[in-house]
């Protein structure tokens, strides 16, 4: 059997082949997603690392070179032996689906999840957690004494804890339980504060090369060892009613491994992601890593428990630091480019998601993260059931000219459909021509497939009735095969097998056919026939099927040249020339080409300032449908988002509806007002293109040119997504999905003229392959727009400007251009200059040009 690396059900393959050789030590691995830099400025000025009057340039060259060492580990979330585990675990669930556009995942809150975190809180001898030396400004999380009770409330408690200045803020339990829609329930109980064997530095000090935190996972093992000796067995015990990874292979996760289920560590410093504190570069870097991976875990001395996997955050942590983690610890990806260097833009996906800059998100830093990114979604609902998406799959083939209108709720709405998700083909490839004629039937290619197609034929009486057929076929064997079904029996043939001992299956046909003697040609082919006599006089439902399992396999089952005989004479026909009224669910008939399924989708959530993604508002993100671009073949290690690399192409990324640049600023702001909407934009420092965009064309450019790491590469497929109602608060929206034909697609198009006379410039468009008349909408680039067939637009201020129109015929086809428009004179100036020629120069080169999408 083929073993390829499983791509299954959103499953993360997040450590290279070598790691297991690299980590026998105690290194751990910082983990990038959740660096807060205000922290970081603010802790150098404290230490007179960095002047507090600083110039933006200084501290940027600051953050610079406190992340360089940092940038450079290797961030690995799960340990080898849980990515093979829990590949076999979910390829064993997987459910064998035909997906249409009324397929609804999830969408089962009665299947609860609950887990039982065991939280030790551990200080070290020169930083007691009871004199850690912090003051009110040390950080937003300040409190003047952080007993035990604090972490209690902050992780567990179903109210709400008090927040530093006495109001109710959200625990990590609600968290959980509101995103995945009252599924998922996080528990568990602190102990502590013990105290480490040793200074900080022992375990936070950088490794020489790597950077990592050198003895991190020696503290775990303390502080959960210290833990265990104030329980007793029994209450020990309640901390492993999971197996996870299904060590004794039964199928069964919900029983004891023998391994504590979740382990969350705090220790007595500040992060080092947030500047360190008083330990600098000794601190550590919250992260999710593994303690004695060769051994699988920690034997806690006098006990019959291991400690494994584990979580470890600072003293003043947030929800969204710990949440995050947590993530992690429950299989997820950072979405955050972790290999990017500090003064990279990074991944398009800032706030949107807490596995990225949405950890941070909320008035308090950290108080109200973001929810997460549909890829995140549909894995947690795919590995552990219960309501964390209610999604609506679309398949591309049922995307058409004709439009077709779907209801989208809110994404912290778990009642109703929050998400939709789009499979993407890859652009038609050759393959193999018919036998006779120009068509052909084809099963498809790919893993857990059942597809079919049936007919139906009325056989006559006779006991001389024979199916034949041409086809080829490239099937693992045994694994994968094709059948010959006929009213629910499968049929046995010339060249079927009766069973076999891999699965349950009888008349299959697996292996090739090229290794048949007498096959035709170089393509193999062969006729198929099955005598079909049993069912003379009867109406008869006949089924070609082809099965694939998880992993492997050739190009599938070819059929050409279908014929039914009695007594040797045709009484049915079928050479796939013509439309025939057959059912297809995953055989096509195809010519020489053929369009096989790719790793990417079109996933789109409705995003809005309310319940989880409350702190959204205080980042400035804008609510409205967002369109994410998840491509499966990133997916896996620790470089699954890293954009500096492959710029355009990452795991998960969100497609800016607004392609406008604001200033130089990094992704995370970038994409803030990445969503498509009716209404327009909120202020924003630096933003002064505001305008709504309801409209997604996938031949429209979102590569952010100018600054690449913030754009996302799409396919070209005529795919076009529109709002066309939202309510104001962007609870419910309908979405309009349709593809046009790419031929008609680019026959259709616009180009801008224009002529600038200093602020003033007159735009005119050349339209071309259009069908009778044409409406026009100019955006100007600076919030101000016109539906003239050649408007003249004045503009109050210099600065570089993105001009895009939109043309629509009578068809309904729509054409797009832009033009970025350069303005070196301010309207009021060109007034007072006279035609200076002095003020012109002055306003040319010193008058700063503002940077545009």
């Amino acid at each position: 059997m083929n073993k390829e690396v499983l791509k299954v059900l959103l499953l993360p393959l997040a450590i290279l082949a070598n790691h297991a050789q690299s980590q026998e030590v105690s290194y751990s691995p910082a983990d990038p997603a959740i660096t807060n830099e205000k922290q970081i400025l603010y802790w150098m000025q404290k230490r007179g690392e960095l002047a507090v009057d600083a110039s933006d340039a200084e501290k940027k060259k600051a953050l610079e070179q406190y992340l360089k060492p940092f940038s450079n580990r290797n961030h690995h979330y799960q340990s080898d032996f849980e990515i093979e585990s829990q590949q076999k675990l979910l390829n064993r669930k997987i459910q064998k689906r035909s997906l249409s556009p009324q397929l609804v995942l999830g969408s089962n809150p009665s299947a609860e999840k609950t887990v039982k975190v065991l939280a030790v809180l551990i200080d070290f001898p020169d930083l007691p957690y009871n004199d850690n030396r912090l003051t009110s400004g040390s950080t937003p999380m300040y409190y003047p004494s952080y007993p035990v009770s604090h972490y209690e409330g902050l992780l567990f408690s179903e109210n709400g804890y008090a927040g530093p200045s006495g109001q109710t803020l959200r625990t990590v339990r609600q968290y959980y339980k509101a995103v995945s829609g009252g599924s998922f329930n996080f528990t568990g109980e602190v102990k502590g504060w013990f105290r480490a064997e040793n200074d900080a530095s022992y375990y936070g000090r950088n490794a020489p090369g790597t950077n990592n935190d050198v003895n991190a996972p020696e503290l775990v093992k303390e502080a959960v060892r210290q833990a265990a000796v104030t329980m007793s067995a029994s209450e020990l015990a309640s901390y492993d009613i999971e197996d996870p990874n299904d060590l004794d292979n039964d199928g069964n996760v919900n029983e004891s491994d023998g391994i504590i289920d979740h382990v969350v560590v705090f220790h007595s410093s500040i992060g080092a992601e947030a500047g360190g504190g008083f330990l600098k570069e000794n601190a550590i870097w919250s992260h999710r890593f593994f303690v004695d991976q060769s051994t699988r875990g920690y034997t806690l001395p006098g006990t019959d428990k291991k400690v494994f996997g584990y979580t470890i955050q600072p003293i003043d942590a947030a929800i969204g630091v710990v949440s995050h983690e947590f993530g992690h610890d429950l299989g997820l990806p950072d979405e955050y480019d972790t290999t990017a260097s500090p003064q990279d833009p990074n991944s398009p996906v800032g706030y949107w998601s807490i596995m990225s800059s949405g950890s941070w998100a909320g008035d308090i830093p950290g108080t109200l993260p973001s929810g997460f990114s549909p890829y995140a979604r549909s894995y947690l609902q795919n590995r552990y059931g219960g309501n964390w998406v209610r999604e609506r799959h679309i398949t591309f083939n049922d995307i058409t000219d004709e439009e077709v209108d779907f209801t989208l709720h809110s994404a912290v709405n778990h009642n109703e459909i929050n998400q939709l998700s789009i499979s993407i083909p890859n652009p038609p490839e050759p393959f193999k021509s018919a036998y006779s004629g120009d068509y052909q039937y084809y099963s498809g290619e790919g893993d857990d497939l059942s597809h079919k197609m049936t007919f139906e034929v009325t056989l006559p009486q006779s006991n001389q009735l024979k199916l034949t057929a041409k086809a080829h076929w490239d099937i693992e064997k045994n694994y994968d095969f094709a059948q010959l079904g006929i009213n629910g029996l499968s049929i046995p043939g010339n060249h079927t097998v009766e069973n076999n001992n891999k699965n349950n299956a009888t008349n299959i046909i697996t292996g090739k056919s090229s290794e048949i003697a007498g096959a035709e040609g170089e393509d193999a082919w062969v006729t198929l026939e099955f005598n079909i006599s049993e069912f003379a006089g009867q109406t008869a439902d006949i089924e070609f099927r082809y099965t694939t399992d998880n992993t492997g396999g050739g190009y599938g089952i070819v059929l050409d040249d279908i014929k039914i005989l009695n007594n040797g004479v045709e009484i049915y026909s079928d050479d796939a020339e013509v439309v025939r009224d057959i059912n297809f669910s995953g055989f096509t008939r195809i010519d020489d080409k053929r369009t096989t399924a790719s790793d990417k989708r079109y996933l789109i959530q409705l995003r809005n300032h309310s319940d989880i993604d409350q702190g959204l508002k205080f980042e400035g993100y804008e609510p409205g449908v967002l369109i994410w671009l998840e491509n499966k073949i990133y997916e896996g290690g620790n470089k699954a988002n890293a954009v500096k690399q492959h710029p355009g192409e990452s795991l998960i990324g969100v497609i800016d509806a607004d392609q406008v640049l604001i200033g130089s600023k990094d992704s995370k702001v970038q994409v803030r007002d990445a969503t498509f909407s009716q209404y327009d934009q909120s202020s924003y420092d630096d933003d002064t293109h505001l305008f709504h965009n309801p409209l997604f064309k996938d031949i429209d450019d979102y590569t952010s040119p100018e600054q690449p790491q913030s754009g996302m590469i799409l396919p070209k497929l005529g795919v076009t997504i529109e709002v066309i109602n939202q309510d104001p608060d962007s609870s419910e929206a309908t979405i309009r999905i349709s593809r046009n034909d790419l031929g008609n697609i680019n026959s259709f198009k616009v180009d801008i003229n224009s002529e600038i006379n200093n602020a003033t410039v007159s735009f005119s468009p050349t339209v071309s392959g259009n069908e009778g008349e044409v409406s026009h909408q100019w955006d100007f680039g600076n919030g101000t727009t016109s539906t003239e067939q050649a408007p003249t637009h004045t503009y109050a201020e210099a600065g570089s400007y993105v001009v895009r129109l939109t043309v629509r015929d009578s068809k309904g086809k729509t054409a797009s251009a832009t033009k970025r428009i350069t303005i070196n004179q301010d309207a009021n100036e060109e007034e007072k200059s006279g035609g200076s020629t002095l003020w012109w120069l002055y306003l040319i080169f010193l008058i700063p040009l503002r940077n545009r999408k």
